[in-house]
């Protein structure tokens, strides 16, 4: 049995939100970060969050990952999170996303396991949703490397190296019909939304 890792994105500093850390901004009476862990926690035998500095407060069950680099972007803050990533399979979720969805990810996890796949990610719009994805760790590990050796910035664009396989927009919509599980917080309209969606959940 393959061992997972789950890892969270947890860097972001929202700049539209007055500066707070997103993972902190609290969403129907929880942070993002604790939401998360809470519908993803149970599909992985590890629980990792990459941070830029140690004023997150670890919940219990979470390691932090510290990569000092703030702005040097998705591609090599994966990079640098994925040395202390132990698990063979890894799902990977950005820290701003409040209603990730259990279901979604396991379906994910399936299909890895049912297709042999390097990568699993979603498609929607024509666009690769990155930061929502699960991949076998020492696949993206290498390609990730190939990719800075030869300057290649776009984490997109590793994925579609390793051949993934993709999750359709129908296919994610019969598991979360409204395609929440890839909402994200970035403004406070955004939040405004996040908290009617989560008062709709209880």
């Amino acid at each position: 049995m393959a061992r997972v890792s789950l890892l969270i994105m947890a860097g972001g500093r929202g700049s539209r939100l007055g500066g707070v850390r997103k993972p902190l901004v609290q969403v129907g009476g929880r942070t993002i970060l604790q939401r998360i862990l809470d519908q993803l926690g149970p599909l992985a035998d590890e629980r990792l969050a990459l941070v830029h500095d140690e004023e997150l407060e670890a919940p219990d069950g979470l390691r932090m990952v510290v990569d000092v680099r703030e702005y040097a972007g998705p591609l090599p803050a994966a990079a640098h999170a994925l040395t202390s990533v132990n698990g063979d399979l890894c799902i990977l979720v950005a820290g701003d996303m409040p209603f990730v969805s259990r279901e979604v990810f396991r379906y994910m996890l399936q299909l890895q396991a049912r297709e042999a796949a390097r990568v699993v990610v979603p498609l929607v719009d024509g666009h690769i949703e990155s930061m929502h994805a699960v991949f076998r760790r020492q696949d993206l590990s290498d390609a990730l490397k190939t990719a800075q050796r030869e300057g290649e910035q776009r984490l997109f664009k590793v994925f579609e190296s390793l051949d993934p396989r993709i999750v359709e927009e129908a296919e994610l919509r019969s598991f979360d019909p409204e395609l929440h599980t890839l909402f994200n917080v970035n403004s406070p309209e955004d939040l405004a939304l996040a908290e009617e969606l989560a008062a709709a959940e209880r």
